[in-house]
């Protein structure tokens, strides 16, 4: 006869390992698979999530710049009104001076609008110092200085939240 093994330690009979391991193997793996299975369903839908939020932003993205700049165009169709019904104006029948004053009157709405859009002149006044982020030297005059400053004008320049738009274009003195 032979002997039967017998695991002094756990106290098991032999072969009753088998059947016990394999059911509580197979209960484990189920619930592994389950959580597996869960965990791939919130993964799926956070990407989808994901994917949707992605998409969204892109479009109200696209939106808002294809829209940008409607607040400013708006404000400028009154401008707009107000040049063409002084265009209608036969000049035969008004004087060249009211004429005038309706465009500086149409010049200063204009100026307005763009000061509410935050734009703001870039005009240096001859002798204030160079700036060449604000500044455009389109000519030196004959003039000596220590430090390049403006002498004439010659085209304003405009910038947007401090940021310049267009450079002002000056005439410069030279530097010693």
């Amino acid at each position: 006869m032979s002997r039967i093994p017998i695991d002094d330690e756990n106290n098991i009979e032999p072969g009753a390992d088998d059947e016990a391991g394999d059911g509580g193997e197979s209960n484990e793996m189920l619930k592994l698979q389950a959580e597996r299975d869960d965990l791939y369903q919130r993964l799926a839908r956070a990407t989808a999530d994901f994917q949707n939020t992605r998409k969204r932003l892109e479009t109200e993205f696209d939106q808002r710049m294809q829209y940008a700049n409607s607040n400013l165009i708006k404000s400028l169709l009154p401008v707009i009104d107000n040049f063409e019904r002084a265009l209608a104006i036969d000049p035969n029948k008004t004087d060249p001076a009211s004429i005038l004053k309706g465009m500086q009157i149409v010049h200063d709405q204009w100026l307005k609008v763009l000061k509410d859009q935050n734009v703001e002149e870039i005009a240096p006044e001859p002798g204030s110092p160079f700036d060449p982020s604000k500044h455009e030297a389109l000519m030196q005059t004959q003039d000596v200085t220590d430090s390049p400053e403006v002498i004439q004008l010659l085209q304003k320049g405009y910038s947007l939240y401090g940021r310049t738009l267009r450079p002002a274009q000056v005439a410069v003195s030279r530097t010693s």
